[in-house]
């Protein structure tokens, strides 16, 4: 597998660039998506088992999301400091950063494979999952996280690749990854003739096997294909000041995804009150809300690149046009999958499961999603603006603000659960939000797509603010 030519996104066509950079970027992340969007999929025709196998996999995504984010965190500043040092044409610097990352990353691993070994059960407790499906879920929920070690490579791989402007190779050992996860998952989940019927195990036995060689892939190609980012013995002595700056890139990015997937696992602790139907629905739900914003998170993404790079190359001005040049590409787009998703959401739940009532409920969640995720999609770019600067303490901030200061209350008050609570029981607060309540009181587990709507929405204020103040046209390699 050889690699694809690097792109020098400091000269030529903006619009150009950010189609070229980004399209590989898109069809990655779908292949990406796909891993869980196949287990749900082939989940979803165990007949009678149907809702309980999918609220498996459903459930324990926000827990894998949580080990991920603080992963993916981590390799944020892969992208911003390659890309910073390929545009300012420092080569030597791009090795000595992959071998201060294997330091990083290697202790990511061993803390992350103690936790699952030892609390595994324990974090499944706190999220009141339903007794019927609890050893199911134990299961399924170890193995995926045993297979995290080779998602953070292949994703630190691809954080490296996209800093020099090649998107196409990650997307090749996508390809790879998604064919054998594809392959195995019907023949492991039903027992195809030799194999044994092992159902949710069987799709988390195909994960794994398909992220641990899409992980192998990327130390492959680093060690033969890869010579720019090959590190040396002596790039990989621990070296204080590239840790200091990578950490002070990477911690604030992984504290705000880790923050958000706490949220996530808070939210679905809710939701998970309500039993399977909605548990299913709620599951379904993210997996549409992912695939509907695709497009900008992979332009949001190749943006990261292309700020990165012109910050290096401090033209600071090309970095603030490529933003605008995104925007607009990204509004079109998600204006016409908003149009779909609005209209034609409920049909879209049955892909997943025929079942009428969760038809009913896809109908009204979908319709609050197509605008959520429009309105995100506009954050998104912004992260890459920032992300791509290095300047990930504002991701994290409106990270932490979206889930904690705007998402999780507005989900109790609009439930109307936070009146459980002794201090709202009586008095003026009660009344008032009783009558805030009062149009959800039918569905009180409608809430968790309103306040993504709201939250979401400003979010999307207080980032545009940021942007214009003008701190992010700063590249960190040269603090």
């Amino acid at each position: 597998m050889q690699p694809n030519k690097s792109i020098d996104l400091t000269e030529g066509n903006l619009l150009k660039n950010l189609i070229t950079l980004s399209l590989p970027i898109v069809l990655s992340n779908l292949l990406q998506m796909i891993y869980n969007v196949v287990d749900v999929f082939w989940l979803g025709k165990l007949g009678e088992n149907a809702k309980g196998a999918v609220s498996v996999a459903g459930m324990s995504f926000p827990i894998v999301f949580f080990f991920l984010a603080i992963g993916i965190g981590l390799t944020t500043a892969g992208t911003a400091l390659v890309s910073q040092y390929k545009g300012s044409n420092q080569p030597d610097k791009l090795r000595h950063v992959v071998g201060q990352f294997s330091n990083i990353l290697i202790l990511f691993f061993l803390i992350m494979i103690a936790v699952n070994y030892f609390y595994s059960k324990d974090i499944l407790r706190l999220l009141n999952t339903p007794e019927s499906i609890f050893l199911k879920a134990n299961t399924y929920f170890s193995i995926i996280l045993y297979a995290m070690p080779f998602m953070i490579i292949f994703i630190s791989f691809q954080s490296f690749a996209r800093g020099l402007g090649d998107t196409m190779t990650p997307l090749k050992i996508q390809i790879v990854a998604i064919t054998i996860n594809v392959v195995l998952d019907p023949l492991l989940i039903f027992g195809v003739s030799f194999f044994p019927r092992l159902e949710t195990t069987g799709a988390a036995i195909a994960t794994f096997t398909a992220r641990a060689i899409a992980g192998i892939l990327s130390i492959i190609l680093i060690l033969k294909k890869f010579k720019i980012l090959k590190p040396h013995w002596e790039n990989l002595k621990p070296d204080t000041k590239m840790l200091k700056r990578i950490l002070n890139i990477s911690l604030p990015a992984s504290l705000g995804l880790s923050m958000t997937s706490l949220g996530f696992i808070v939210l679905q602790g809710f939701v998970n009150t309500f039993g399977t139907l909605v548990i299913s629905a709620f599951s379904i739900g993210k997996r549409l809300m992912s695939f509907f914003m695709l497009p900008s998170m992979g332009f949001g993404k190749a943006l990261e690149a292309i700020v990165g790079q012109n910050l290096g190359a401090k033209n600071p001005e090309r970095a603030e046009e490529s933003l605008w040049v995104t925007l607009k590409v990204v509004a079109v787009i998600m204006l016409i999958g908003g149009t779909i998703i609005f209209f034609f959401g409920g049909h879209l739940t049955q892909i997943f499961i025929k079942d009428q009532q969760v038809f009913i409920l896809g109908q009204r969640m979908t319709k609050v999603i197509a605008v959520a995720a429009f309105l995100f999609s506009m954050v998104f770019v912004f992260f890459g603006v920032f992300n791509g600067s290095g300047h990930t303490k504002f991701v994290m901030t409106f990270n932490i603000l979206r889930l904690w200061a705007f998402r999780i209350p507005f989900v109790f008050v609009l439930s109307g659960a936070v009146l459980k609570l002794n201090i709202f029981k009586t008095g003026i607060l009660q009344n008032a939000f009783t009558t805030i309540a009062k149009p959800l009181a039918n569905h009180p587990y409608d809430a968790v797509w309103w306040s993504m709507l709201i939250s979401n929405l400003l979010v999307l204020i207080i980032a545009f603010i940021s942007f214009k103040r003008g701190k992010w046209k700063k590249a960190k390699i040269y603090d």
